[in-house]
């Protein structure tokens, strides 16, 4: 979810990111205490503090939603507040509002303490799934059921349609603008079975309906909840090849060096083993070798890859342009002190980081993506494919919209999950509400794009070749971009 930022643009201790308030373990009454009533003025109290702080810090609260619709929500949602909550009752009013400002580094979340204590007693639904074009799919069964489940698709649980619940979660998922793919990838996986009983209030026993594809019949199973801390240890051991790699970046030539692939896993980290070599020094190696070899065309794997320090998002960029460009157009901030530090720890905004501005707010000063940046040499002027998907998110999204506005690349997947024109995000402090102890976090800087021309702007980069996968396609480990996009390098 968040994004590492050079540490000239505010002054922070040791490291750019700052998130004050981890979702830290709770005692071991957590799971009596996410039942335990909340008197509707604490509620209430709580809410103003939660809205109060995206007003005042969120320096792109109105991107992509008008004051006056945003008003109104929030509004409409404190009324609602009457009778006593548990803290999960108060999250399912607090998240959607929250949700409604289409950020995809804003979010109210549970305390990870009371979320695993609470699975823990109730169980989760004990399947992985897969959110496709808005169905949800098994993925991964570990129900034990027999017949596997895994393929089918899930049509209810407990009486509720998939429809409604998908509705309920994608208007619940933190996202940038109207961009649906990433909020698709964010409720999938284990996160719907928990979302399940945070946001749909669903618990064990379970009752699924699931429609088999092949059989062409319905079938119903009855699944008992399973320990979600156990489910993922047992998903780790049985699919490695799920599970996040540990390097930054892979490089290989095909084609006798022709065809150079590139994949970065995330904008920062290092891509050996032995955390030797750096995300900058495997750029150079990697783009030296291709300038020896005269690779004709690089395919840069960008998929999930969901951001970092984005300055390793401009150096990237710094290897694909021959001119001088500008990265940033603007980082703006609403001020340098906050009223809500008291329910978090704010950043120190250094007097000479900043100019402020005509409407009070600030302009950061000092940012290395600020300015005319200069090409990295060897410079690749080769035919660049890149592929994308909903995983695509933050510095991720900022390097792929100055790709597209420089036409500098063709785009292979599916709409990419960060906004085109920028982000808010820089330092995200996360406020623990002090009734509730529900988290929300607040980013501060909005990061304003040098780029242009791009309709579409409250979306990501939609690809110049679309691509949409079967369930089958997914358990076969089917990889539609890549072969895409080699078939295109070979013409």
């Amino acid at each position: 979810m968040f994004r590492f930022h050079g540490q000239v643009v505010l002054v922070l201790a040791a490291c750019c990111l700052l998130v004050a308030a981890e979702k830290k373990a709770l005692p071991a009454q957590a799971a009596d205490a996410i039942d335990e009533r909340i008197e509707p003025e604490k509620l209430r109290a709580d809410f103003r503090i939660a809205r109060q702080a995206l007003e005042e810090g969120h320096s792109g609260i109105y991107r992509y939603t008008s004051k006056e619709e945003l008003d109104r929500l929030f509004d409409q949602a404190e009324k609602s507040l009457t009778k006593p909550m548990s803290m999960l009752e108060f999250y399912r009013v607090l998240a959607p509002v929250v949700a409604a400002i289409k950020c995809g580094h804003t979010e109210a979340s549970l305390p990870r303490g009371i979320m695993k204590a609470y699975a823990g007693k109730n169980g989760v639904l004990p399947l992985q799934v897969r959110v496709l074009e808005g169905k949800v799919y098994v993925w991964r069964d570990f129900s034990g059921a027999a017949p596997s489940l895994t393929g089918m698709e899930i049509r209810s649980l407990n009486g509720v349609s998939a429809s409604k619940i998908v509705e309920k979660m994608l208007a619940a998922a933190s996202g940038d603008g109207d961009i649906q793919t990433s909020r698709m990838w964010r409720i999938s996986g284990w996160a719907f079975s928990s979302q399940l009983l945070a946001l749909a209030g669903l618990s064990a026993p379970y009752d699924v309906a699931l429609w088999d594809s092949k059989e062409k019949r319905e079938i119903k199973a009855h699944l008992e909840g399973a320990d979600l801390a156990r489910l993922q240890e047992t998903a780790r051991a049985q699919f490695p090849q799920d599970q996040r790699p540990k390097t930054a970046g892979q490089f290989k030539f095909l084609d006798e060096g022709m065809i150079a692939v590139m994949k970065i896993h995330g904008f920062g980290g290092f891509v050996d083993a032995e955390r030797k070599q750096t995300l900058r020094e495997f750029y150079q190696e990697s783009f030296e070798a291709m300038n020896r070899k005269g690779t004709k065309t690089l395919v840069l794997d960008l998929r999930n890859n969901g951001g970092g320090e984005d300055e390793l998002g401009k150096l990237l960029l710094s290897y694909l342009l021959d001119e001088p460009f500008k990265y940033y157009d603007d980082l703006v901030i609403n001020a340098r002190e906050f009223t809500f530090k008291k329910y978090t720890k704010l950043p120190t905004v250094a007097e000479d980081a900043v100019e402020r501005l005509t409407n009070g707010t600030y302009r950061l000063l000092k940012h290395p993506n600020l300015g005319l940046q200069q090409p990295s040499k060897p410079t690749f002027a080769g035919k660049v494919l890149i592929l994308i998907n909903g995983g695509c998110f933050s510095t991720t999204a900022e390097f792929l919209s100055q790709v597209h506005c420089h036409k500098r690349a063709t785009f292979i997947g599916e709409e990419s999950g960060g906004g085109y024109y920028g982000n808010t995000s820089g330092p995200v402090p996360a406020l623990t509400l002090p009734n509730t102890k529900l988290i929300v976090y607040v980013p501060l800087v909005t990061y304003h794009m040098a780029v242009s021309g791009y309709q579409a702007a409250a979306h990501g980069v939609v690809p110049d070749h679309p691509i949409r996968y079967t369930i089958e396609e997914v358990l076969e480990g089917t990889d539609k971009e890549l072969a895409l996009a080699l078939e295109l390098a070979r013409q």
